[in-house]
């Protein structure tokens, strides 16, 4: 894993002109389809599985009633390739052109690390153990800490390499629970975060289509809820 992944995200971002990171989980989806391969015995397989899960109606409701992110000047969106998210983030930074209004487009990429599949056999264990739950609770569940930081580092590498366009502006990141408070804590650390902030970010619960925004000229950390 290259050293100091997490801060070389953050430099490039700051030399994009970027203000901030904010990191959405993906809205409601439907569950695994009948028949689905099984995480322990085949993992490739049930990692396509995974993949394929579309949005319920719910969820796209959800991303419809997100208007938290509407505000935000997000220039440019990474996200999971997992549909579920993909679909969130596509439905989430649609702009409408008008004749009255140019809007410009957000740019939007896939990035795979975002999509924990395959991606660190302990960090999946203990999630498919313990369920949904803030990242303090997988910290303190034995080898979590360090599993779920080099997870955060192997995406923050990923990140780092994906082309980003200039800000100024924010950077939207789609993915899941628990594995999306792992990279933000990352990027928080590097990003200069106090004490009292990463611990903040140690118990937020991230629900449907809420975000995380890391501020990147000093790791400022606020959660957006859905409206109600």
């Amino acid at each position: 894993m290259p050293a100091g992944a997490a801060e070389a995200f953050v430099a490039k971002c700051r030399q994009r002109k970027l203000d901030f990171v904010v990191f959405v989980r993906h809205a409601s989806s439907a569950p695994l389809h009948a028949g689905a391969a099984k995480r322990a015995e085949k993992p490739h397989d049930w990692k396509i599985d995974d993949q394929m899960r579309v949005l319920t109606q719910k969820g796209k409701d959800q991303c419809a009633a997100a208007a938290w992110f509407r505000e935000l000047d997000v220039r440019a969106a990474l996200t999971s390739p997992a549909r579920r998210a993909s679909e969130t983030a596509m439905r989430m930074t649609d702009r409408t052109e008008t004749e009255e209004q140019k809007v410009g487009s957000v740019y939007l990429r896939m990035v795979a690390g975002v999509h924990p599949a395959g991606m660190s056999e302990p960090c999946e264990a203990l999630f498919e153990t313990m369920g949904y739950g803030p990242l303090r609770v997988f910290f303190e569940a034995e080898g979590g800490e360090e599993a779920f930081q080099a997870y955060g580092d192997a995406v923050c590498a990923e990140l780092a390499a994906a082309a980003v366009p200039a800000g100024p502006g924010g950077l939207a990141v789609f993915g899941h629970a628990v594995f999306l408070n792992a990279i933000a804590y990352k990027v928080s650390q590097a990003a200069g975060a106090s004490e009292a902030a990463k611990a903040a970010l140690l118990d937020m619960d991230l629900g449907e289509t809420e975000g995380i925004r890391i501020d990147l000229t000093g790791g400022d950390v606020a959660k957006y809820p859905l409206a109600p």
